[in-house]
């Protein structure tokens, strides 16, 4: 609601100001006029001054109101529940190509800190280490491998995602697909609340068939992990 708010004042300034100054050439072209037609002396208007002000007082009063409106409906927010707006919630996938910098860090066998279980899924080892204790902003709540463990040659991949609350509603979910697949694919995610993180690989063995998401149609291989995220920090 934020973002909202904000373009909402903006809007509001800048049509407040483009109207005070149209009025202001209006004033001055009728008292340009009023020189030369008699007629119009008669007809008296505010000053720009006078327009002003109730100009701006007017804005205030359609901004006080519309950000009543926006507090009660929660209209123009994110659909993500109220109290999960403040949350941590994002994940990064990379293969082992990508892991330069911090990546570099994560092993498939070891990290310490976090608790490891393996879990075969059809063609699919997923190696998942769950972080021990709270969150914290240097760290992620967990990291996931995925491995191929089947005899088609994998060309590409594609993941979905979601991440669910402790009530089960959904706050966020989105997927990308597209990138060789290198011999495993990595996911890194972070949560500052208790949640649970889904995770959906799709596997290709040709160029892709289907532009539509989730691509089922174009997969070789398909299979989901979920990971249970212990409670975290609260979020002030």
């Amino acid at each position: 609601m934020g973002f909202g708010i904000s373009g909402l004042c903006a809007a509001l300034i800048v049509t407040t100001g483009v109207a005070v100054v149209l009025y202001r050439v209006f004033y001055q072209h009728r008292i340009n006029k009023r020189l030369h037609d008699e007629s119009l002396k008669r007809r008296k208007l505010p000053s720009p001054l006078t327009f002003s002000v109730f100009t701006v007082v007017a804005a205030l009063i359609v901004f006080a109101a519309t950000t009543a409106f926006m507090a009660l409906t929660d209209f123009g927010a994110e659909r993500v529940p109220a109290e999960y707006r403040n949350a941590v919630f994002d994940y990064q996938a990379f293969g082992p190509n990508q892991t330069a910098g911090y990546r570099s860090r994560f092993s498939i066998d070891e990290n310490p800190g976090y608790t490891k279980t393996v879990e075969q899924k059809g063609d699919i080892r997923f190696t998942v280490f769950v972080r021990e204790t709270a969150f914290d902003h240097y760290h992620p709540s967990f990291i996931i491998f995925a491995q191929y463990t089947g005899d088609k040659d994998i060309l590409y991949y594609g993941i979905d995602t979601k991440y669910y609350a402790p009530d089960d509603r959904q706050m966020t979910g989105r997927g990308h697909a597209g990138p060789p697949y290198e011999g495993y694919i990595c996911v890194i995610g972070t949560s500052s609340i208790q949640s649970r993180f889904e995770l959906g690989v799709y596997l290709f063995d040709t160029a892709m068939k289907s532009e539509e998401w989730p691509p089922d149609q174009g997969a070789a291989v398909f299979e989901t992990t979920t990971v249970l995220i212990p409670i975290g920090l609260p979020i002030y």
